[in-house]
C-alpha cells in the first residue's frame, strides 16, 4: 500500500486484457529516499566523444555512471533516465517531444511487464484506463455505448452496447466511423477518436459511418449507458426453474443479481441454472458478495466462513470471509454452468458454492485463473495491472494452470472439475440462449434440477445425468479431482 491516495491499489479478477504518462519522477518513486540519496552520491560526471565526420570531436558532459568497475546498486530506472536524455540530445530522427518521450516509456513499461511472462500483468494507458474502469469495473459511463477497435488506418465499431444511444440509433457492429462533427478520423489514433467522441451525458455528437458501400449520418444524444450484465428468464414454466447469465463481475453485479432473483421468485421459482459460461471475471468484493448471497455463514463450521484463500508472495495466507449481512437468496436447488471460459471472479464464485456443497457444478472444467491482480492507479491517469498473489478456493486447492518451459498454459490442467461433466454441442453458437436444441450444457443442469424436485437427492441426480450426459472416463475424472 502507499500513502499517495492516487496510487490506492484494489484487487481485481480479470482474463481479458483491457483496452492513457508514466513520468520518470513517477518511475523512479518507487525507490526508498533513503536508497536513492546512497545512490545519487555514487553518481559523476563523465566524458562521451561524440563523433561526426563533418565537425570536431567534441566531449559532452552527462550525469552518468562511473565507467570504472560498475555499481550495481544503482536502479535501472536511472538507466532509463539517461537513457532517455541522450535520446533527447543526440538521436539522428525526429525530435524526442514530450509526446514522443510518453510513448517511449509506456513501451519500456510494456516491454518490462512482457518480459516476466505473465499474462495478466499489463499496463493501461490514460484512455485505456478510463474505458476499463467504465466498462469492466463501474459498468457505467457517459457515451454513446460504443466499443471501437482499430483496423489499419480505420476506427471500427467493435459492438454497440445493448441500451446505449448508438444501438438504439441503428449503429451496428462493423460500422467504420470516417468523421466525429464533420472532423475525418481516417488515420487518427483510437485515443483520439475516442476524446472526439466522449462528452457529456445530453450532449450531443454527429457521427459518419461506412457500412459496405453505404455512408450514414447519425446524430447521437450521449447519456449514461450501463451496460446489462445479467439475463433471466423462467427456463423451464412446468418445474418453475428460473435461468440467469451472469457475463462479468462489476460494480453493478449484485444490483442486476438481486432483481434478477427477486422477479424469478416472484414468477414462483423452485430452481436455479446461474449460468457462468464465458464470464471472465472481475471484481474480487463483488465475488464474495455474490458467493455470501448463496452461502449461508457457519453453514460448514470447517472452512470458516471463507469464501475464499489469499496466497501472497511471501507465502502469507489471509481469508476473504463470506459477508454476514449480505441480501441470501432463498435457498433453491441450484445447478451452475461453467466451461472453459469461467475464469477469475466466476471461478472464485464457483468454488465457494461448490465446496459448500449449496450447488452443483455441470459443464466442462473451468479455466484456472487461480491468481489475483491488484490495480495500481497512476498520478498521471494511468495504471499497472500487477498480479500479486494467488488465491484458493474455502477447501484449500490450487485451481492455477500449469505453464510449459514456453510459458504457454497447458491445456487439461487448473481449474475446477465439474460434477457433471458434459461437453457442449459443436452446433450451438456461444450465448445463444434462444438455441435451446443445441445446448446440451442446459439440457443437462435442467435434467438434474428436474430430479432434484421430484425428490432425489444430489448424489442419486448427479449419478443420473452423468451417465445420460458423460462417458465413464470423464466420470471418473471428476470423481478424482473432485474436493
Amino acid at each position: 500500500m502507499t500513502n499517495n491516495p492516487k496510487l490506492s491499489p484494489y484487487r481485481a479478477f480479470y482474463l481479458p486484457a483491457a483496452i492513457g504518462i508514466i513520468s520518470l519522477s513517477m518511475l523512479a518513486g518507487y525507490m526508498s529516499s533513503r536508497r536513492a540519496a546512497a545512490q545519487s552520491d555514487k553518481r559523476v560526471k563523465s566524458q562521451v566523444m561524440v563523433f561526426n565526420p563533418a565537425k570536431t570531436a567534441q566531449p559532452v558532459s552527462y550525469l552518468l555512471p562511473s565507467s570504472g568497475m560498475r555499481d550495481t546498486a544503482i536502479s535501472p530506472t536511472d538507466d532509463y533516465r539517461v537513457g532517455m536524455q541522450l535520446l533527447e540530445r543526440n538521436y539522428y530522427g525526429a525530435p524526442i517531444t514530450a509526446s514522443k518521450q510518453r510513448s517511449l516509456t509506456y513501451s519500456a513499461i510494456r516491454g518490462m511487464l512482457l518480459n516476466l511472462h505473465d499474462p495478466f500483468t499489463s499496463f493501461m494507458t490514460p484512455t485505456e484506463w478510463n474505458q476499463f474502469q467504465a466498462t469492466t469495473t463501474r459498468g457505467d459511463f457517459e457515451g454513446i455505448g460504443i466499443m471501437l477497435m482499430s483496423n489499419g488506418p480505420n476506427t471500427v465499431v467493435e459492438e454497440p452496447i445493448k441500451t446505449g444511444p448508438a444501438e438504439k440509433a441503428g449503429v451496428k457492429a462493423g460500422d467504420i466511423i470516417t468523421e466525429v462533427n464533420k472532423v475525418p478520423v481516417t488515420g487518427k489514433s483510437l485515443d483520439d477518436v475516442v476524446k472526439l467522441i466522449k462528452g457529456p451525458a445530453g450532449s450531443s455528437v454527429h457521427i459518419t459511418v461506412v457500412r459496405g458501400k453505404k455512408t450514414l449520418h447519425f446524430v447521437l444524444i450521449r447519456a449514461l449507458v450501463r451496460p446489462p450484465i445479467v439475463q433471466y428468464w423462467m427456463e423451464d414454466p412446468k418445474y418453475k426453474i428460473g435461468h440467469i447469465v451472469l457475463d462479468e463481475f462489476n460494480e453493478q453485479t449484485m444490483t442486476q443479481m438481486n432483481q434478477a432473483f427477486v422477479a424469478l421468485r416472484k414468477q414462483g421459482m423452485r430452481a436455479l441454472v446461474l449460468d457462468l459460461r464465458y464470464n471472465p471475471g472481475g471484481l474480487l468484493t463483488m465475488a464474495i458478495r455474490l458467493a455470501s448471497a448463496f452461502v449461508p455463514r457457519n453453514y460448514v463450521p470447517s472452512l470458516h466462513n471463507n469464501a475464499v484463500i489469499i496466497h501472497d508472495g511471501s507465502g502469507a495466507e489471509e481469508g476473504e470471509q463470506l459477508i454476514g449481512n449480505q441480501t441470501a437468496y432463498k435457498r433453491v436447488p441450484l445447478a451452475v454452468l461453467v466451461n472453459g471460459s469461467t475464469a477469475s471472479a466466476s471461478e472464485i464464485v464457483s468454488g465457494a458454492i461448490h465446496d459448500y456443497g449449496v450447488g452443483t457444478l455441470i459443464g466442462e472444467r473451468t479455466f484456472g485463473k487461480g491468481c489475483v491482480q491488484t490495480l495500481y492507479p497512476l498520478d498521471d491517469g494511468s495504471c499497472l495491472r500487477l498480479t500479486t498473489a494467488l488465491y484458493y478456493p474455502p477447501k484449500h486447492y490450487d485451481i492455477n494452470y500449469k505453464q510449459d518451459e514456453n510459458h504457454n498454459r497447458i491445456p487439461g490442467t487448473g481449474g475446477l472439475v465439474p460434477a457433471i461433466i458434459v461437453k457442449q454441442s459443436p452446433k450451438w453458437i456461444p450465448d445463444d440462449f434462444e438455441d435451446k436444441k443445441d445446448d446440451t450444457q442446459l439440457k443437462a443442469a435442467l435434467a438434474f434440477l428436474r430430479d432434484r424436485l421430484q425428490g432425489q437427492s444430489v448424489p442419486a441426480s448427479i449419478a443420473a445425468v452423468s451417465h445420460e450426459y458423460s462417458n465413464p472416463k470423464e466420470i471418473a475424472l471428476a470423481a478424482e479431482k473432485s474436493h
